[in-house]
């Protein structure tokens, strides 16, 4: 999904806030003092200036990244590169700004010095910048979760509807024996899924875990065994210990020198997977009859 971020009233109210911030940080002098300087007026429009460009310039990282690596299913690669990335970007331009304003503009001496930078401005631009992150990354979340709640509520209305001529537990099962449909786990909530959505099904540290076509993950108390049985052959085949894959999910199986078999899924799994070389004649009788 494609985060949204409807951010406008808070970069209206952030910046000239923050600018505010920026200009009397480290300052002794009182706000009235300051007031009858001119050059005050000055200092908060161009530390508001700055505000706004290191805002934007960190708001158009954290976009970008929306878009390369999830916070979902690569947090700690995302955490990294944002991390160092936002430095990269924010301290280089804080500086600069800083000495064009001290320096080039109103030439205002003894004010851009390494020591004055490290003990007030890289401090206050360390803080400023993980407060911006951490802003978007809650956004990110909260709307990553309230999506996920609405379509799984989504999903679950319409099984009900799929449902709603069920008259027992025995009308679930296909006229074959098989279930068309199977109850797993979401959180703390048990859901139901039709069987025909699964790509494959897959045990770590003993529990089940279900993933179906549009990538969601479940998980079943039940063992691979047990849902192997609830599950129509001619659709779903045992791989390995491991894993039980749908027909569908199988996008390209290749042999490798010892003759056992390396399958590609579509959606992709995690860890290799492989039928053994004592399996790969059953598993191509199986898929075979398919075409």
């Amino acid at each position: 999904m494609k985060i949204q971020y409807h951010d406008k009233w808070l970069r209206i109210i952030g910046y000239p806030l923050l600018g505010f911030i920026l200009r009397h940080f480290g300052e002794y002098e009182s706000i009235g003092s300051l007031m009858k300087q001119p050059l005050y007026y000055g200092d908060l429009i161009w530390n508001t200036l700055i505000v706004a460009l290191s805002w934007e310039a960190n708001r158009r990282l954290i976009i970008y990244l929306d878009a390369q690596y999830s916070w979902i299913t690569q947090r700690f690669q995302r955490f990294i590169i944002e991390a160092f990335g936002s430095l990269l970007i924010t301290v280089p331009l804080v500086a600069s700004m800083i000495y064009i304003w001290n320096e080039l503009i109103i030439s205002r001496p003894n004010n851009f010095n390494t020591g004055y930078l490290l003990v007030y401005d890289f401090p206050l631009t360390i803080v400023f910048t993980v407060l911006v992150h951490m802003i978007y990354t809650g956004m990110y979340f909260h709307q990553y979760y309230t999506h996920t709640i609405e379509d799984l509520h989504n999903r679950v209305r319409e099984l009900e509807t799929s449902v709603a001529g069920v008259k027992s537990s025995a009308d679930l099962i296909k006229p074959s024996g098989y279930r068309d449909l199977v109850i797993v786990n979401y959180g703390t909530s048990s859901v139901p899924i039709q069987t025909n959505d699964i790509a494959f099904i897959y045990k770590q540290n003993e529990i089940s875990f279900i993933k179906t076509f549009d990538s969601k993950e479940y998980t079943s108390s039940s063992s691979l065994e047990t849902l192997e049985e609830l599950l129509d052959p001619a659709a779903f085949f045992r791989l390995n210990r491991q894993m039980i894959g749908n027909i569908k999910a199988i996008k390209l199986f290749k042999s490798d020198s010892s003759g056992k078999l390396i399958l590609t899924l579509e959606p992709s799994a995690a860890d290799e997977v492989t039928v053994s070389k004592k399996k790969a004649a059953e598993f191509k009788e199986w898929i075979g009859s398919k075409v």
